[in-house]
């Protein structure tokens, strides 16, 4: 919305009667008058009131500083370089003057006696162009807002787009791109990545006792408690409504498991309390790496490590198993299972 202003009108004489002169002269022209009488008073008006002044007309004969140094003077500032000057001049009128009045910066010289009439229009032409411009600068600002207000949605898109909105960690969409990443880095540097999934044991007796509130609060501190314990290099991902995966570039086995069983001891003692309950969660986690397994795909170390989870939740929950050793005590249990 553009603001209302009263365009203002320097006009410099060192004479106050020549000042009033004009000022009654003109007194229907719409615009707020401010009189100097000498050009280092005028620099003060133009400092005080900036950008507000539409026009400068100024007298050519001062003692100190004349229209002319006053003129180049307005022009040599950035604030007012482009501030519109007329020149008045009682005295002088040949074309050395004049033509000196325009090289100062002036756009147009008047000589005295002028004719009213047609300095009112120029001054009306000047305040209507200082208008112009004002909501011109107006726009332009609404647009930058607008720009920023754009842009600034579009971070928030682009963040919901990759992140889970309860949680702010990544979500699952960004899983596998993410973690294609990681792997092309290791197949090239022969560096090894972990892959850590972390679920939440018997978590639905939460949301049927407590409700999907207090479920959603569990859901969120965890994932604070499982951030605090991460590098600034890991990646956390919300997988599924209880299910988080953490992938930890150049990590081993061994550095995977102490960062799983940190948070499984954290999570153990932790409480979960807001103002109407309190409750305490176990995780189990399992674990896999991309040296140990050597996977094609993305898949398949996700479900090596989900197979660890699975064993650790089939073996009493709140343990931290890695995928090999699970594989091995699965196939026993099939073997035993065969020969019975």
């Amino acid at each position: 919305m553009m603001s209302k202003h009263k365009a203002k009108i320097l006009i410099v004489d060192d004479n106050p009667k020549n000042l009033f002169a004009l000022e009654t002269t003109f007194k229907d022209i719409d615009a707020e008058f401010v009189k100097a009488t000498s050009g280092n008073n005028a620099l003060k008006e133009i400092l005080r009131h900036g950008n507000d002044f539409a026009l400068a007309i100024l007298d050519v004969r001062m003692p100190e500083m004349d229209g002319y140094e006053l003129s180049q003077l307005i022009r040599g500032w950035e604030q007012t370089q482009k501030l519109p000057i007329i020149l008045l001049s009682a005295v002088y009128s040949d074309n050395y003057h004049v033509f000196k009045g325009y090289n100062s910066g002036a756009v147009d010289f008047i000589t005295k006696p002028f004719q009213p009439a047609i300095l009112a229009g120029k001054i009306n032409f000047f305040i209507e162009l200082h208008h112009q411009q004002r909501k011109l600068r107006e726009l332009v600002i609404e647009l930058e807002q607008t720009k920023q207000l754009v842009m600034k949605q579009n971070e928030i898109l682009e963040k919901q787009a990759v992140h889970d909105e309860l949680t702010g960690l990544y979500n699952r969409r960004t899983l596998m791109n993410i973690i294609q990443q990681e792997i092309d880095k290791c197949r090239k540097t022969n560096s090894d990545l972990a892959v850590v999934i972390f679920d939440l044991d018997r978590f639905e007796n939460v949301n049927d006792v407590f409700g999907y509130e207090f479920g959603d609060y569990v859901i969120q501190e965890f994932a604070r408690l499982l951030q605090s314990c991460i590098r600034s290099v890991d990646f956390a991902f919300r997988y599924g409504c209880k299910k988080f995966i953490l992938l930890m570039p150049k990590s081993d086995l061994d550095e995977a498991t102490a960062t799983a069983e940190k948070v499984r001891k954290l999570c153990l003692v932790k409480d979960f309390i807001n103002q109407s309950h309190s409750i305490r969660v176990t995780v189990s986690v399992g674990i896999a790496s991309y040296i140990k397994h050597r996977p094609k795909k993305c898949e398949d170390i996700l479900n090596s490590a989900d197979q660890a989870l699975r064993y650790a939740k089939e073996t009493g929950r709140n343990k931290v198993v890695i995928s090999s050793s699970a594989s091995s005590a699965l196939a026993k249990r099939l073997n035993l299972m065969t020969l019975q």
